[in-house]
């Protein structure tokens, strides 16, 4: 049976499936790849990939596990979330049917189980025992989503919902790195010097890892050498952060530059944050009353919606056309490894993980071939691409002139009054014609005139570079506690913003916001400037304010309750076209499907 091949019809997706029918597609379709996935992974993108996201996961787990740990007094700390990382990251790539995400934090979910400590708390409710429940509750809404394909709804999700998550996730990470080099300016306890050397530190590994990743398309040398430069972005920035920083301090001595380090400490690693005395590795699933129990249902069905949306609209944005997969999906896959993942972590009292989007969609993209990277295959699948898509703008020309009616020669009056009605039937005057013909003309012209290597063409699609990077965490964990406890936290906070910086590149909602100080004679060639320019302003602060009132009710003492906002995001997109500002049509080129 898994031996078959598998047509999936894309256009006709029903929300909901038989049941286990969608995940034994799912297998089908992954299962031959598998050992491909794994011997496949053997090439330098590989090393340059896992150096990299090493980081980017140390830094992600240090920075939610700190949080967390201030808001849950230590029950659920940074210890846990980064073993919690490396176990749980080692896991899930090999039983998933998307390995090209990375498991992580996120911020979503971490403002999540703050509210749900807090709504226990005020109940009376222990922490530990109700997060524990909630997340067994969670376990049984995954599997059922997993056996009736509830994933194929995200689906059905635009760009408003998918791209608006996405802009939150990237501020949750700008705000945190941020907001950590504000903190050392106004606490009386960290001297001047500390404070600006640590900002001075933190921008420099964000400017640098942003300045050479962003030489991929500049002019020196040839194009192999600037991807191969633009690969080690990150890392480069890590390791001059870094250095900087113990030059400083070796310069001026620790008294003045007394920067914060990784809390790592030589102890014990199988203690707990708080100590196993204190904050056992088990959670007593008894110490909790029936209402706690009623509690948690709720709990870990708001939890679902929060990581319903993370989960999947990271693995939407992972398959994205953009990135040239070619092995297929599995969200059925994705939700079943969840599930197990979600069972171990309760029962730990290890905060809940899923495919974080910056982290995930950096793998994917540092994996991304460019121009002929992948070889000739990859080459001849780009000329294809090139001609087809030459054809198709030859196409849109001829159908424009010939909406225009106007003939070769001189035109008669005859002529002239046919060409008149053949452009008023097509509701376009001989101006707009004429500027679409431009526009599609101009288009053509940069698709031919673009630098050799700079579009993506391929992916290398494998299991080994997540499970090895998480694998890394473990090893650094185990026997490099000291080594890593000398990595100034400013440089992972550097590290923190540029996530969030370069998740934002190629997100149109993002794109759009610009547009309000934006030259209109510089307006990206994308679809929804075809729609009138106040109207696509309105669908903007539209999305602003939705975006505003989710991260305000995630800080606001109701925030168990944001996951309802979340889950209404598609809805209130449905509703937009009965206003009578858009047409379906503009709603069309506005919000496109992915």
């Amino acid at each position: 049976m898994f031996s078959q091949p598998v047509v999936r019809d894309e256009h006709n997706v029903p929300l909901v499936r038989g049941f286990a029918k969608g995940i034994v597609e799912d297998l089908r379709v992954k299962l031959p790849w598998y050992w491909s996935d794994l011997k496949d992974a053997f090439h330098t993108k590989s090393l340059t990939t896992i150096l990299y996201i090493f980081w980017g996961a140390l830094a992600n787990a240090v920075a939610f596990g700190a949080l967390l740990g201030d808001a849950t007094e230590g029950y659920m700390g940074a210890t846990e979330t980064l073993l919690a990382t490396a176990a749980l990251g080692m896991l899930y790539p090999l039983l998933c049917g998307q390995p090209l995400t990375i498991m992580g934090a996120t911020g979503p979910i971490a403002a999540y189980i703050i509210a749900l400590r807090s709504i226990g708390v005020s109940l009376g409710i222990p922490f530990l025992p109700l997060y524990a429940w909630s997340g067994l509750f969670l376990a049984v809404y995954l599997l059922l989503g997993s056996l009736f394909s509830v994933s194929n709804a995200i689906r059905k999700v635009t760009r408003f919902t998918e791209e608006l998550f996405s802009v939150l996730v990237s501020v949750i990470f700008i705000y945190e790195a941020c907001n950590y080099f504000v903190t050392l300016f106004i606490n009386p306890e960290v001297s001047h010097g500390e404070a600006k050397a640590g900002l001075f530190v933190g921008l420099l590994t964000f400017f640098t890892a942003t300045g050479i990743r962003g030489c991929r398309n500049g002019r020196l040398f040839n194009q192999w050498i600037r991807n191969r430069v633009a690969d080690f972005a990150p890392v480069i920035a890590i390791f001059l952060g870094l250095g900087v920083s113990w030059l400083l301090i070796g310069h001026y001595g620790i008294d003045k530059i007394d920067l914060d380090f990784l809390p790592f400490t030589s102890g014990d690693i199988t203690g707990t944050t708080l100590g196993t005395d204190v904050r056992p590795w088990l959670v007593d699933l008894t110490d909790i009353n029936a209402a706690g129990i009623g509690l948690a249902a709720v709990g870990g069905l708001f939890a679902f919606v929060v990581i319903f949306f993370d989960q999947n609209i990271t693995v939407r944005l992972v398959n994205a056309s953009e990135h040239k997969l070619k092995k297929g999906y599995g969200y059925d896959m994705d939700m079943m490894a969840l599930c197990l993942c979600t069972v171990l972590l309760s029962l730990c009292g290890c905060p809940w993980l899923v495919s974080a989007t910056v982290p995930s969609l950096n793998h994917c993209r540092s994996l991304c071939f460019f121009g002929n990277e992948g070889g000739n295959d990859k080459q001849e699948d780009e000329e294809r691409r090139i001609e087809e898509q030459s054809m198709k703008t030859l196409n849109k020309l001829r159908d424009l002139v010939s909406m225009s009616g106007v003939p070769e020669g001189d035109l008669d009056d005859a002529e002239k009054a046919s060409s008149v009605r053949s452009v008023s039937e097509s509701g376009l005057s001989h101006k707009d014609l004429v500027v679409a013909i431009h526009k599609e003309s101009t288009s053509a012209i940069e698709m031919m005139s673009l630098p050799s290597g700079t579009e993506i063409t391929g992916c290398l699609e494998q299991r080994l570079t997540p499970f090895t990077t998480h694998l890394l965490i473990l090893l650094a964990l185990l026997f490099l506690r000291p080594a890593l406890g000398s990595i100034p936290l400013a440089v992972l906070r550097g590290l923190f913003m540029y996530n969030g910086w370069s998740n934002l590149a190629g997100n149109e909602f993002w794109d759009r916001i610009w547009l309000f100080i934006t030259d209109p004679k510089k307006f990206p060639e994308k679809s929804y400037v075809q729609v009138k320019l106040w109207k696509v302003h309105l669908f903007t602060v539209i999305q602003i304010v939705l975006l505003i009132g989710i991260l305000v009710l995630m800080r606001s003492p109701a925030g168990f309750v944001f996951p309802i906002v979340i889950g209404l995001l598609h809805p209130i997109r449905l509703m937009l076209v009965k206003l009578p500002y858009f047409s379906e049509e503009e709603m069309e080129l506005l919000d496109s499907h992915f």
